[in-house]
């Protein structure tokens, strides 16, 4: 009888392990849709402010809500050990947008977000450098498969491939983001996310203020139109504050190459919104690649184990 009911017990567990890694995997695919976006968005607002005052903003306003939201969690588990990890993961993840978003300036919205992807490809190889967990073969192949499909957008209607200064400093992000990716994971299992979000996301302002106080001019924040703050609005409360937070606990159920192939959607969502808002045409080829990505996200489903729920020293 002890062993039937461990058995239950066991596959009930299973159940509900495999049910919250569809939810946080639906949340991922969220993320991905309102990042797309974003590109487009970000594309238009740094004509009227430049991309390291936008971030700065972006950063300040998000963390500011983040935290009001969830004072009592901060209350609860901010201590030394949270402050140094999630500063950590901010100075990355600041540099990472002052990249990619500075890069908009150089490149179109759509190319910026395919290139900006193939941190995708980088995740299996920064998770056995930093966690020292052999990718499985199949998640490899779906990788660089990705990388394949990227290609494929990337290409012009030529089959020439531009890569010019903001498609350098977009790949530079990448890099980046594969190890920001990668510890988020990490420490997700050890340390309350939320705390180490909040943390995250103040400590990521200082790389883009730094930056706009050496080189860039204080903007006229009285002289901005309207759709510059709404698209501050958007970034801050949309595509930072609510998806830093789903992104960061997604990876406490959902394995690092799984997810970050399901965010690299953002690519295609960003294509997408391109054509509709930016006039961008769409040739067989960035079609093909749309598949091939896709394909990808299939393999390595297919190759990845789920990731194993654990609970957080910090909880």
């Amino acid at each position: 009888m002890a062993s039937t009911d461990l058995s239950t017990t066991n596959s009930s567990k299973l159940t509900l392990d495999t049910s919250s890694a569809l939810v946080w995997k639906f949340a991922l695919l969220v993320c991905a849709l309102i990042w797309g976006g974003s590109f487009v968005v970000i594309k238009d607002a740094i004509s009227y402010i430049s991309a390291a005052w936008l971030m700065t903003l972006r950063f300040v306003f998000a963390v500011g809500i983040v935290a009001i939201i969830f004072r009592k969690k901060l209350k609860e588990h901010l201590n030394v050990t949270h402050i140094k990890y999630g500063a950590l993961l901010g100075i990355l993840n600041g540099l990472g947008y002052l990249f990619q978003n500075g890069a908009l300036a150089y490149t179109t919205a759509g190319k910026a977000a395919f290139i900006a992807s193939i941190y995708c490809a980088m995740i299996p190889f920064v998770n056995w450098l930093i966690a020292k967990k052999k990718p499985h073969g199949t998640s490899i192949f779906a990788a660089f498969l990705c990388v394949a499909g990227i290609g494929l957008i990337s290409l012009g209607t030529d089959f020439s491939f531009s890569f010019g200064l903001g498609e350098q400093m977009t790949l530079l992000s990448a890099i980046i983001f594969a190890f920001v990716f990668v510890l988020t994971a990490e420490l997700a299992h050890k340390y309350d996310i939320i705390t180490l979000t909040v943390v995250q996301l103040g400590v990521s302002a200082l790389p883009c203020l730094a930056y706009a106080l050496c080189f860039e001019t204080v903007p006229n924040f009285a002289a901005l139109p309207i759709n510059a703050w709404v698209a501050l609005a958007y970034i801050t409360l949309i595509a930072t504050a609510l998806t830093g937070v789903l992104q960061n606990r997604a990876q406490k159920s959902v394995a690092p190459v799984q997810a970050s192939l399901i965010i690299s959607l953002d690519s295609i969502f960003a294509a997408v919104f391109g054509v509709i808002f930016l006039a961008e045409v769409i040739t067989p080829t960035i079609f093909l690649g749309f598949i091939v990505i896709f394909v990808a996200i299939f393999i390595s489903e297919l190759g990845e184990k789920p990731a194993e729920p654990q609970t957080s020293s910090e909880n």
